[in-house]
C-alpha cells in the first residue's frame, strides 16, 4: 500500500455503485472514484494502467464486464504485476467453486466478495478492507484444479538492473524452526528471477542444506549443490562462493546468537526472521531489544494472523520501520512469493531497468500491453 493513512480506491463497477459508497464510508476510506462506463476491463487495462499508480486499492466487479474468463484473468494479472495494488474483485452471486474465481484465486488474488446478500457481502467488503486485507488461507475455498493444458500463462516481462555489486545478505532468527533458512532461500529465488546473479550459503554450524541431497532434480557439484536455477553452498565451502563473483549472496545464520551477531551486523542487508504468536514473542523481543539502535535491520514475521499483525505494528511503531508480513507458501523454491516486500527491502540495490509489459498466452502469442521504455 501507498501509504498509512490515505487509503486511495478506484472502483469499475454498474449495479454495485452504492454498496461500494457505502463500504468504503463505514471503513473511513475516502469516497471512492467508481468508474461506471467501463465496457472492457482489457482495453481498461491496456489504456489505463499507467495511471493505476496513485492507487492503494482497486475494486473489480466482473459481473460488469461480458468478456471471457481468459480475458478477465489476463486483464486483473496484468494489473497485478504492474503495481503492488490490492485487487478486490465483485462478483455476487458466484458460488465458491466457480471456474473464473478459482483461476483468480491460483493468480493470487485473495479478496473476494461473492456473497447474495446485501447484509453479507458487507461483511466480506469489511475484511477485504481491512488493513492487511484477505490472505491465502481466507480465501483457499475458492481453490479449485485448473487442467494446465487448458490454462493461459501470463508472461509479465519485466527487466531489472543492479545497482550495487556484491552485495552480502544476512538472514538470521529469533529461534529454531522460525523459518530463516525458507526466507533465505526465498530471497535467492526472488533475485534469480529477476536475473540477478545470487547464491545461497548455508552458515550454521549444523549445515542442514546437505539435507537438499534428497530431493529430486538436485545437482551435486564439487563445491555446491544447483536446485531449481540456484547455487547452494554449504558452509564448508562457503569459501568458495567468493570465486563466482555472484551479484548477491545470502546468508543463513540460523537463529542470531553471540556466534553469529558480528557477521550478521557486517553484511549489507540485514533481515531478521520473527514469530507474532504469543509463544515466540519472548524470543522476538529477545532480539528487537538487541537491535533496536540499528535502523537499517528488516524484521519479516511469519504466519501472523490480522490481529497479530495489526497488535505488533501498533505495539512497534515508532521503534521499528522496517515490518514487514511474510506471504505464506508451501513451496520453498517459489520465485513468486513476497515480491512488493522483497523489493521494498532491495530498492537501494535493484532497480527496473524498463517498463515494457507483455503478456504471452499459451497458445499463440499477442501483444497485451506494450509500453515503451521510460
Amino acid at each position: 500500500m501507498k501509504g498509512a493513512d490515505v487509503k486511495l480506491v478506484l472502483a469499475i463497477t454498474r449495479e454495485n455503485e452504492k454498496l461500494i459508497y457505502e463500504v468504503c464510508k463505514e471503513n473511513n476510506l475516502n469516497t471512492p472514484q467508481v468508474l461506471t462506463g467501463v465496457d472492457s476491463l482489457k482495453k481498461f487495462a491496456v489504456q489505463e494502467l499507467r495511471n493505476l499508480n496513485n492507487y492503494d486499492q482497486i475494486i473489480i466487479d466482473i459481473t460488469s464486464t461480458k468478456e471471457t474468463e481468459d480475458e478477465i484473468v489476463q486483464s486483473v494479472v496484468a494489473i497485478k504485476s504492474m503495481y503492488n495494488i490490492r485487487i478486490i474483485i465483485v462478483a455476487p452471486g458466484l458460488d465458491e467453486g466457480n471456474k473464473l474465481l478459482a483461476k483468480l484465486f491460483n493468480e493470487g488474488i485473495y479478496n473476494f466478495v461473492n456473497a447474495k446478500t446485501y447484509y453479507e457481502q458487507k461483511e466480506q467488503f469489511r475484511n477485504c478492507l481491512t488493513e492487511e486485507g484477505c490472505q491465502y488461507k481466507d480465501a483457499v475455498r475458492f481453490r479449485q484444479k485448473i487442467d494446465d493444458n487448458k490454462k493461459n500463462k501470463i508472461i509479465i516481462k519485466k527487466e531489472y538492473k543492479k545497482l550495487k555489486q556484491f552485495v552480502n545478505i544476512a538472514v538470521a532468527g529469533t529461534e529454531k524452526h522460525i523459518g530463516v533458512t525458507t526466507q533465505a532461500i526465498l530471497i535467492t529465488m526472488f533475485l534469480k528471477s529477476l536475473n540477478m546473479n545470487a547464491c545461497y550459503i548455508c552458515s550454521t554450524d549444523k549445515n542442514e542444506i546437505k539435507n537438499i541431497e534428497t530431493l529430486e532434480g538436485v545437482v551435486k557439484k564439487d563445491n555446491l549443490y544447483n536446485y531449481m536455477g540456484i547455487d547452494l553452498y554449504s558452509n564448508d565451502n562457503k569459501v568458495d562462493a567468493m570465486q563466482y563473483g555472484y551479484d548477491f549472496y545470502i546468508y543463513d545464520y540460523g537463529i542470531l546468537n553471540d556466534n553469529s551477531f558480528d557477521n550478521f551486523l557486517s553484511k549489507e542487508v540485514k533481515i531478521i526472521v520473527g514469530g507474532t504468536k504469543c509463544w515466540e514473542t519472548d524470543e522476538t523481543f529477545r532480539v528487537l531489544s538487541r537491535l533496536e539502535k540499528i535502523s537499517d535491520v528488516n524484521y519479516i514475521f511469519n504466519f501472523s494472523s490480522n490481529e497479530e499483525k495489526a497488535k505488533f505494528k501498533k505495539m512497534l511503531k515508532g521503534i521499528i520501520k522496517n515490518i514487514y508480513f511474510s506471504e505464506f507458501t508451501t513451496n520453498t523454491f517459489n520465485d513468486n512469493i513476497n515480491q512488493g516486500i522483497y523489493h521494498e527491502i532491495f530498492k537501494d540495490y535493484i532497480t527496473e531497468k524498463t517498463n515494457k509489459i507483455e503478456v504471452v498466452e499459451k497458445k499463440g502469442f499477442f501483444s497485451f500491453l506494450k509500453r515503451g521504455n521510460k
